[in-house]
């Protein structure tokens, strides 16, 4: 692999995982970054994809994608460019996976997970709020939800990817609250970088699927 052949497109949300990797592994690759808000749709994200696709720099003959498939974000995506995507479902189970075991998703139902550096970002509470303001629901009807959400979730899980500080006091505290909120209970899971490491290095077993120019990214081959 020639780094100066070679460029990174990730979610704006892996920045400072996309970062500490290269400077793991030694590499000093360009990167491009797609907005984390596409994410919520993921036809909207799809296009964004296929925009920078079609403008990379001259000179270039491979791209390392750090996202996962994200909702059907890549399907049926090819490019004149060759294509190495870690078979995940999305950048949570991405982090998740410190193990050289191919697995897709590592999320495990009613858990909620937490990333990132400063947890209000993610706060649940927070977020339900807001929703419930923007859409003008009442009093009873976001008591109803909010028991909806409760019945949903068990567990909030903080994932301690080595980067985000998460074993502080003061983020627990914060995390801890969104607990109670929702009657879960708080743990911590290892995460962290070892996928892009993987990916940064060349080193594209099971894990990845690798897609030779004109391609296109197939759900069946993407996720395990």
């Amino acid at each position: 692999m020639d780094q100066d052949k070679t460029i990174i497109l990730a979610c704006s949300s892996l920045t400072e995982y996309v970062e500490a990797a290269q400077e793991s592994v030694g590499t000093r690759m360009r990167v491009r970054y797609l907005n984390r808000i596409y994410h919520r749709d993921p036809a909207e994200m799809q296009e964004h994809i296929k925009t920078e696709l079609g403008r990379m720099p001259e000179g270039i003959d491979t791209v390392l994608v750090c996202m996962g498939f994200c909702g059907g974000s890549w399907n049926n995506v090819q490019s004149r460019y060759r294509l190495v995507i870690p078979r995940v479902d999305d950048c949570v189970s991405l982090l998740l996976q410190i193990k050289d075991e191919p697995v897709s998703n590592l999320k495990k139902t009613g858990h909620l997970y937490v990333r990132a550096k400063d947890p209000s970002t993610e706060s649940f509470k927070a977020i339900f709020e807001r929703m419930a303001e923007a859409y003008h629901v009442d009093d009873e009807t976001a008591e109803q939800k909010h028991k909806e959400w409760m019945a949903l979730y068990s567990t909030i899980s903080v994932m301690d990817t080595g980067i985000n500080q998460c074993r502080r006091e003061e983020y627990a505290a914060v995390v801890k609250k969104d607990a109670d909120w929702l009657g879960a209970r708080m743990e911590y899971v290892e995460s962290g970088i070892h996928l892009l490491e993987k990916l940064f290095s060349g080193n594209w077993d099971a894990q990845f699927l690798v897609l030779e120019p004109g391609r296109a990214v197939q759900k069946e081959e993407m996720l395990i």
